[in-house]
């Protein structure tokens, strides 16, 4: 028997920045820091007080969370790792749009 563990993401209301923090399990500080090396953005909001975050700044807040802890990354090998996920995920879409032009 196989054991499938995962992670779905998929929200309608935003986060503030202590409900990212407790999702991603980190400290604010690592978000601050995602923030300021513009790999995740808030939606919404001028400052850490009234900030909010949508699903895409979860999903990646957690990968970076992940890269940081599990492989010790530092936040420019964080940026780069992110940097090509999103464009190995942009030519997976470009590849799966012709092999199947007419589902889309």
């Amino acid at each position: 028997m196989a054991v499938i563990k995962g992670v779905i993401i998929q929200r309608t209301t935003a986060l503030n920045l202590e409900e990212l923090c407790r999702a991603v399990q980190v400290q604010d500080e690592l978000i601050i820091e995602l923030i300021e090396q513009h790999l995740i953005q808030p939606c919404t909001g001028d400052a850490p007080d009234n900030w909010a975050f949508d699903d895409i700044s979860l999903r990646r807040a957690k990968i970076a969370a992940s890269f940081k802890r599990d492989l010790e990354m530092n936040l420019s090998g964080i940026a780069l790792a992110l940097e090509l996920l999103d464009k190995i995920e942009y030519l997976e879409n470009q590849l799966a749009l012709l092999q199947h032009p007419y589902e889309k």
